[in-house]
């Protein structure tokens, strides 16, 4: 089949991707089957199946960089770990707030998880946050709004380095050699100045949205708060191994389908955006909402494009993959962890992204800072 015929297929599976969940409240609510069965079609129709795209995705959620700890074991150990001892972080969080006001304690754990994530990994730094989440006994809005422009800050700062997060990892490895040599601080010397900045505006953000809310509801958190949601101490062994089983089989099944589709749409980024310049490269970036932005990378970041080609679209694939949640690993964690639906995802996060994506494509593309 022709190469543009298969991409235009390709464009129209992607406009239903984004769509059906919108519609269809039986597919929200099973997205992870939803995502499993289009990457299936995907990889139908661009005929990318193959013996070693099955062991990839088989291999990915288990694995991170050949070592077999992956996003799967990490939310089961953690979902264990942390439900066994929900009373004991009950406590200290409790203590906390004693000292320092909610608005104060989440911004310093978005700040801090967010750079931090680019020494603990992505993954880490996500089931932690989200997991004390569960503690701190706040409305549903807030904590939706919380764990989202948290999901922005730790997306964002795990790309300093090679050990937060796949993109990071394989952009390094591509430019390792001529005319780059890049080293494990190379990312930050080149992004750092956008990233850290963004990741201590949307603690602020954090900051300021969460004290005017909670001051405007008179912080009436026992009438819509997560306190059902969190694991008791009464829970037993049995109860906590069957919410981390769910909850690992979910995101096992999510990273396996991103695997698929980021592999079919591959054919979409050659023929349309490999060669593209810097300002339309960082528009198209915005792919990244739907489609692994570590295959992304791995596909368009070459030696030969300029330092500005490849700050453009990396800066773009990591703001953009905010957007949805399928974009990025925070989104899928924390949205599974909390049962966030993917239009309350959509709802909340395009706001808050899409500012920051067109101010950076300002002063990344037209005034060369």
């Amino acid at each position: 089949m022709d190469k543009i015929l298969i991409s235009y297929i390709l464009l129209g599976l992607l406009a239903l991707i984004l769509i059906l969940p919108l519609f269809s409240r039986r597919i929200e609510r099973n997205l992870e089957i939803f995502f499993f069965a289009m990457g299936i079609v995907a990889a139908t129709i661009s005929f990318s199946w193959s013996i070693e795209l099955v062991a990839e995705a088989l291999k990915t959620p288990l694995f991170i960089r050949d070592v077999p700890i992956g996003i799967v074991q990490v939310v089961f150990i953690a979902s264990l770990l942390f439900g066994y001892y929900s009373e004991k972080i009950d406590d200290l969080v409790e203590s906390l707030r004693k000292k320092i006001s909610t608005p104060v304690l989440l911004a310093i754990l978005a700040a801090v998880l967010g750079l931090g994530s680019s020494i603990i990994s992505v993954i880490v730094a996500s089931v932690i946050i989200s997991e004390i989440a569960f503690h701190i006994n706040i409305p549903r809005k807030l904590l939706t709004r919380f764990l989202i422009a948290s999901a922005y800050a730790i997306g964002l700062g795990a790309a300093l380095t090679p050990v937060g997060e796949p993109l990071s990892t394989i952009a390094i490895h591509k430019l390792s050699g001529e005319p780059y040599h890049a080293d494990f601080l190379f990312l930050a010397r080149l992004l750092g100045v956008y990233i850290v900045p963004l990741v201590l505006t949307y603690s602020l953000y954090i900051y300021f949205y969460s004290k005017r809310f909670l001051e405007k509801h008179l912080i009436k958190e026992s009438v819509e708060s997560i306190e059902a949601q969190i694991f008791s101490q009464k829970s037993s062994l049995k109860d906590l191994l069957k919410i981390a089983l769910e909850r690992s089989v979910r995101v096992y099944l999510f990273i396996f389908a991103l695997v698929l589709i980021g592999e079919s749409y591959k054919i979409i980024v050659e023929l349309y955006l490999k060669d593209l310049p810097s300002i339309y490269m960082y528009l198209f970036g915005s792919i990244s909402a739907i489609v692994d932005n570590a295959t992304l990378t791995a596909t368009v970041i070459d030696p030969e494009l300029s330092l500005l080609q490849i700050k453009s679209f990396l800066i773009s694939l990591l703001i953009a993959g905010g957007f949805l949640i399928p974009g990025n690993i925070p989104n899928i964690v924390m949205a599974n962890i909390h049962k966030i639906e993917f239009r309350e995802w959509a709802r909340e996060a395009i706001p808050i992204g899409i500012i920051p994506f067109i101010i950076l494509w300002i002063l990344i593309e037209f005034l060369n800072l």
